[in-house]
């Protein structure tokens, strides 16, 4: 049975008022906490069907996974459309963190269902994609099945049989050879090596898509390009931290860059002990210019300018703390012994506190490639509310500048994002 199919049936049981004997709800709202309750309540198997993934909530999945120690078996089928990468309405970085956690997933070209099976007993389908904005925020209607294993037998009759055509065109499963290619491109054309304009015709579009290709003569059509990307893209809502306790009134953080572009720091260096062993302070960060702007108890994320796996020129975020504001005495002498012949143009410091660095080479950071690809102009400030700004605009806002503000859903971005990689890769505190 087909999509259609099986909406027929939902819809003949609602006009024949319950006769067939479903447990069926429409729903209007509150369809990630539906979602959710299923979710904790599934014991062996969830499949999800969503042309578009966030971060967010695929963090959230695959760490709910992880913690049930490999019992579930989890299957998503979604869309690998590279501008859709570029532009943030799928994301990249939720699809690595989910094929991290050991789920299958499979790449479908045209996708446009969105289901989500329970233990093949339970189901949500309607219009809400497995993002954020979908779940929580979006006006999305749908519909959740409870314990009705025969009819939902039919939605996952349509998974499987769905995932059956994927694999029967060819190896289309994603890999990490697949989402280290796609990255690099993505970085590309985020970093200002790829065109991207702000009334750009759909046919400048990054037409590249990879997946497979069900019906054939759609394929040959035209592509629609022109999706309402800023309707389906979506950043974290809230974010926790059980090693800081953040203030509830941060309006954002900050990133301080450490490097520039004529000295860029080697991406092989570890964060702590490239300080040690040039004898750095360790609780310092310094600028050209007093600092004056920076206020105590802020959230300072530290990047070292460098270059990213790619061999791309970017700089790459290594770990948080919170900021001590600028003093007028914070201004290191020639005397002192560990003035170093760069602090000759770098005199100005501040100090921070309950820092926490990534024990690992700068390169397994998080770059601002990657960043303003995740967040576009929720980035920064000036441009929250400028949707229709370029990321090329974006990708060279921070150029000459020895830090720059962020909003505070890129600082509850950046601390969800460096704690999974600082339980992954181990830390150096401060």
């Amino acid at each position: 049975m087909d999509e259609n199919g099986i909406l027929y049936l939902i819809v003949l049981k609602i006009l024949c008022g319950g006769c067939l004997n479903m447990s069926v709800n429409f729903l209007n709202q509150n369809i990630g906490k539906e979602y959710l309750s299923l979710l904790e309540s599934t014991n062996n198997s969830i499949y999800i069907m969503s042309p578009f993934i966030s971060f967010s909530t695929a963090n959230q999945l695959s760490t709910w996974l992880e913690e049930e120690n490999g019992k579930i078996t989890c299957k998503i089928i979604t869309r690998f459309n590279r501008e859709e990468f570029i532009q943030g309405a799928n994301s990249l970085k939720g699809i690595e963190r989910l094929f991290e956690s050991g789920i299958e997933i499979y790449a479908l070209q045209h996708l446009h269902s969105k289901l989500y099976l329970f233990d093949k007993s339970s189901c949500i389908m309607g219009s809400a994609n497995f993002t954020l904005s979908g779940f929580f925020k979006n006006h999305e209607l749908g519909i959740i099945l409870k314990d009705e294993k025969h009819f939902t037998k039919q939605c996952v009759d349509y998974f499987e049989d769905t995932l059956e055509k994927i694999q029967q065109c060819g190896d289309f499963r994603i890999t990490r050879e697949a989402l280290d290619k796609e990255f690099k491109y993505v970085s590309q054309s985020t970093s200002g090596l790829g065109k991207m304009k702000k009334d750009s015709n759909p046919k400048e579009f990054n037409q590249h898509r990879w997946g497979a290709v069900l019906d054939k003569k759609e394929n040959e059509r035209q592509s629609d390009f022109q999706y309402k990307f800023e309707e389906h893209f979506d950043i974290l809502n809230s974010a926790s931290s059980e090693y800081h306790n953040i203030k509830e009134n941060v309006i954002g953080g900050r990133i301080k860059f450490e490097g520039n572009g004529h000295s860029r720091i080697p991406n092989t260096e570890i964060y702590i002990e490239r300080k040690k062993k040039n004898y750095q302070f360790m609780n310092r960060t310094f600028f050209h210019r007093r600092p004056s702007s920076i206020k105590e108890g802020e959230i300072i994320f530290i990047a070292q300018v460098s270059k990213d796996r790619h061999g791309i020129d970017t700089p790459i975020i290594v770990g948080y703390a919170v900021s001590h504001a600028y003093k007028d005495g914070n201004l290191l002498k020639k005397n002192d012994p560990r003035f170093h012949k760069w602090n000759e143009d770098y005199p100005h410091y501040i100090e921070f506190s309950n820092g926490k660095f990534l024990k690992t080479p700068i390169v397994n950071g998080i770059s601002l490639i990657e960043l303003g690809n995740e967040l576009k102009h929720k980035l920064y400030p000036g441009t929250e509310t400028e949707p229709d700004t370029p990321l090329t605009d974006i990708s060279k806002r921070h150029h000459q500048k020895a830090h720059i503000q962020i909003t505070r859903e890129a600082t509850q971005y950046l601390i969800t994002r460096l704690d999974r990689l600082f339980q992954e890769q181990g830390y150096d505190k401060i």
